[in-house]
């Protein structure tokens, strides 16, 4: 039995094989370059409130349960946290001591949590006697659905919470339950 000498020589096919490999894979680098450009293009779209949210926010004036008038617009300039909620809302229920322990271990450093409640004023002031915040609380009503959706709670679920830098920029934007996690990254926030 002979056997031949190593060629040399690659067979056509294989080359032709290898070269469309090669191509595939570059376009797929390439469309993937692309997809992380339009993610990164479209995140920092979210980052910016719109004209009409930013008037819609700022212009608010909501009332607490006792019955003073407090405008939003006060809040400008500061690191807001915003938390729209409902009393009928288990998962905002059980996020709210994370938010009031939050709030009190980080009001000194500048930042400020409001809770919109997205219910009736009755329901709101029995919750808190039960389960008191040492945070804001403010009666949005039913209003405060259209005021979350202009601010980026396409759903209109509950909870939404929106954080603005000192800036007005939105720093961070969740529609669900708020996780340990989530606050962690918040202190990031003008730093």
């Amino acid at each position: 039995m002979t056997s031949k000498p190593p060629s040399n020589s690659a067979p056509a096919s294989f080359l032709r094989s290898k070269r469309a490999l090669l191509s595939a894979a570059g376009l797929g680098f390439a469309l993937a370059g692309l997809g992380v450009s339009w993610w990164r293009e479209k995140k920092k779209a979210q980052s910016v409130l719109s004209p009409e949210a930013s008037q819609a926010l700022w212009q608010a004036r909501l009332e607490t349960p006792e019955g003073q008038e407090v405008a939003l617009a006060d809040f400008k300039g500061q690191k807001l946290v915003i938390n729209f909620w409902a009393t009928w809302c288990m998962p905002c229920v059980e996020e709210m001591p994370l938010l009031d322990a939050f709030y009190q271990q980080n009001a000194a450093k500048g930042f400020k949590v409001l809770g919109l409640a997205i219910d009736q004023p009755s329901l709101v002031k029995r919750f808190l006697t039960q389960r008191a915040v040492s945070y804001p609380v403010l009666l949005a009503g039913l209003g405060g659905t259209e005021l979350s959706r202009s601010l980026g709670d396409e759903e209109g679920g509950l909870p939404f919470t929106l954080v603005l830098d000192s800036l007005g920029q939105v720093a961070f934007r969740k529609m669900g339950k708020l996780h340990p996690e989530d606050l962690e990254s918040w202190l990031h926030i003008d730093a």
